[in-house]
């Protein structure tokens, strides 16, 4: 039996009751439906409740949506066929792609299963469930203890919870919501033989580019396919030819009926982060110096990256992944800040704190209550903000980015540390519960390297390294520096030859070695890049430690704060995306970007040609071209538009994470794939508008007409229910 009694009794509480602040606002957990039912219906859900997700049961709709961890999907057949993105397949397209096998560019299908290819890093997490296990962390709030120790607390308590649950032979995390109100376990079960079997040409499905991102009218064919195997006993295993097809518990038909302006809409994915709790202070931050330092950061790795890139369509491939990712998180920042701004976010919450401010004031008992809690989080954010630039630095350097020789080498030594501690006190993703795929992504990184973009990236990093105010400076970098007995631009040149004159990472043989290694050993190998990742692993575990004191003192503010908020506005309050699974819906709808502006919330493969150049990013497909001047595939079109519809838009409330999320019907039937938001309400993380926010989506018909008139893809429509014969 599954409780969430201990989140209901916090916010009835607080005020912050389970119930829709506004029609199509809010990534409502599961365990809300029943409250947002009526709404839900009012706008055309055909669908009870327990048949989304019943969790008495473990089951419903929601089993048939599985995370890519980092990108939604859902399955699409009995055999295990999945449907993503293009973009959340890009990483796997890329490491099958070679200049003779070109599958960024030319697209790639498997016309029967064996002809399938390993997406080796990809991971399918099946959705099993969740609870409510904030009763176990009760003894974290108790007040005598310091931060660091709650924060400690607070940790073990979350790996205990994940070992116990592992223990089934399931994935499992234990998410947080409202600053630490409610902690819920999640359970999943991950498939790791993962293999690619459909994405379109790139020409297709990255039509419009960096120039068309987060742009509507879009007009992109953002789909691909995976499948997911299992071992011949039905459990979870790593690639084998024996293995054969995870059936799922449940699983997406197309829809029949013609999607339509003001049809309900209803999302299920895994949407990474949002902010719209943040205060005026941390808003501050943001737009004034987050934003703009990471966009500066950005905009010249962009550049490092394409340089590199003219060296040869190998160099190219190799690089694209990275690449793809850089560019898309640079127009999301840039959309952000420009959202920021023009909006003067910062300057309404203030305002709005300072009414909160006054009304905390007015009565003793509230002010007992919440009298302290926004100037102890004004604080907390001056403290964060003394260190942001050395913080973004170090993000970029540390194990995060493991397609590197650096990464590696970071990843390797910080692993070898780890794992000389018992597994419940080693950090979080260096338990033993990792290796796996730690060893793997050190392996097939192989396919990303190049060590002149390495040394050119690397020059950058440490170039702006050096150039760190008093107070941030990441002493590691200070000293290898040092050891060069020069300065400047010349201490900078000689520091990162000799990292990558003496670094041994460059063959996969030798970072696994080094990964089975002790840590001692590791020490002892000579390698300059790994002795440095020792030092930087210092001013990291510095960086984590700061943090880790702040979030103790963050779980006792952040749970007060939102109540605060919740009592005030006496209105309700749905908990910010965390990356765990969420339900949002909505309507088709079109928006007005501005005056006398009024966009439709359909495209079709009329657009398509429209915006064809025969340059990229507009170089549509000839065969593409071809099928579409001849009215091929007619049986796709809509009869209200007179064409095929591409893309559309919907209400639904959605961010990063929700990409490759099914978007369905009111019949719980597949109309499509989430796979942007538009660039006039980028700052939707932040605060969500009913006339602007909008979720992008390629319509399902687009999709089918491409697997028939541009992949030839026969076998997908028929595993899909469709028929191969025109009527």
């Amino acid at each position: 039996m599954r409780t969430y009694r201990v989140l209901s009794l916090v916010l009835a509480a607080a005020g912050l009751v389970s119930a829709p602040a506004r029609s199509d606002e809010g990534m409502w957990m599961l365990h809300q439906l029943p409250e947002i039912a009526a709404p839900m219906k009012g706008l055309g859900l055909e669908l009870a409740p327990e048949a989304i997700w019943n969790p008495k049961t473990n089951s419903g709709l929601a089993s048939a949506i599985p995370s890519l961890g980092g990108c939604s999907s859902s399955f699409v057949s009995p055999d295990g066929l999945i449907a993503t993105n293009h973009h959340c397949a890009f990483g796997a397209i890329q490491l099958n792609s070679t200049p003779e096998h070109d599958y960024l560019r030319d697209g790639f299908v498997a016309r029967e299963r064996s002809q399938e290819l390993p997406a080796r890093i990809t991971r399918v997490y099946v959705f099993k469930g969740y609870e409510d296990v904030t009763a176990r962390f009760a003894d974290a709030q108790d007040p005598s203890l310091s931060p660091a120790e709650r924060h400690a607390r607070i940790d073990a308590r979350r790996k205990e919870l994940v070992q116990q649950c592992e223990a089934e032979g399931l994935r499992c995390q234990v998410a947080d919501v409202f600053g630490g109100a409610a902690y819920y376990l999640f359970r999943t079960l991950e498939l790791r033989d993962v293999r690619l079997v459909c994405a379109p040409p790139g020409a297709v499905g990255n039509y419009g580019g960096e120039v068309d991102n987060w742009m509507w009218p879009r007009h992109t064919g953002d789909y691909s396919f995976f499948r997911a195997y299992v071992g011949p006993d039905g459990k979870p295993a790593d690639y084998s030819p024996n293995n054969v097809p995870f059936h799922p518990d449940r699983y997406l038909k197309i829809a029949t009926t013609p999607l339509r302006e003001g049809d309900f809409t209803m999302i299920i994915g895994y949407p990474g982060r949002t902010f719209r709790y943040r205060t005026s202070d941390q808003v501050e931050g943001d737009t004034a110096r987050g934003y703009p330092a990471r966009i500066a950061l950005l905009h010249d790795l962009i550049g490092i990256l394409t340089e590199e890139g003219k060296r040869g369509r190998e160099v190219e491939i190799k690089l694209a992944s990275w690449l793809k990712g850089l560019e898309n998180t640079y127009k999301n920042n840039l959309g952000m800040l420009e959202g920021l701004r023009k909006s003067d976010l910062a300057a309404r919450k203030r305002s709005e704190e300072q009414a909160l401010t006054a009304w905390i004031a007015a009565d003793p008992e509230r002010q007992a209550r919440w009298g302290d809690v926004l100037p102890a989080l004004a604080a907390l954010q001056a403290e964060q903000e003394a260190t942001r630039e050395r913080d973004l630095l170090l993000a970029f350097l540390g194990p995060g980015r493991s397609a590197t020789l650096l990464g590696a080498a970071s990843a390797i030594e910080r692993w070898t540390f780890e794992k000389g501690k018992p597994d419940l006190e080693r950090k979080l993703g260096y338990q033993a519960r990792d290796e796996r795929s730690l060893r793997q992504r050190l392996a097939v990184m192989q396919k990303n390297l190049d060590l002149p973009t390495e040394r050119s990236v690397l020059l950058y990093l440490f170039r702006r390294a050096s150039q760190l105010p008093e107070g941030q400076r990441i002493r590691a970098v200070d000293a290898l520096l040092a050891a060069t007995g020069k300065s400047g631009e010349e201490a900078v040149v000689l520091a990162v030859d000799r990292l990558l004159g003496g670094c041994t990472l460059g063959e996969e043989a030798r970072r696994l070695a080094l990964f089975d290694a002790t840590h001692e050993e590791v020490l002892a190998s000579g390698d300059p890049m790994l002795q440095f990742a020792a030092a930087l692993r210092v001013d990291i575990e510095a960086a984590e430690a700061a943090d880790d004191a702040r979030h103790g003192r963050a779980v006792t503010l952040l749970p007060r704060y939102i109540a605060a908020l919740g009592a005030w506005r006496n209105k309700p309050l749905y908990p910010d995306a965390n990356g765990t699974i969420r339900l949002t819906y909505g309507t088709v709808k079109g928006y007005s970007p501005r005056d006398a502006v009024v966009y439709k919330p359909f495209t079709t493969l009329a657009g398509v040609l429209e915006k064809h150049t025969g340059v990229e990013p507009f170089d549509a497909p000839e065969r593409l071209r071809r099928a579409a001047s001849e009215r091929r595939g007619a049986r796709f079109s809509d009869a209200a538009l007179g064409d095929v519809p591409a893309c559309f838009l919907s209400t639904n409330d959605i961010t990063g994470g929700n990409s490759g999320s099914p978007i369905m019907n009111g019949r719980g039937e597949l109309v499509g794939l989430a796979f942007d938001g538009n660039y006039e309400s980028m700052t939707s993380d932040y605060q969500f508008s009913d006339e602007i926010s909008r979720t992008i989506n390629v319509d399902i018909r687009y999709v089918l007409w491409c697997l028939e008139q541009v992949d030839g893809a026969a076998n997908l429509l028929r595993e899909l229910g469709i028929s191969t014969a025109e009527k």
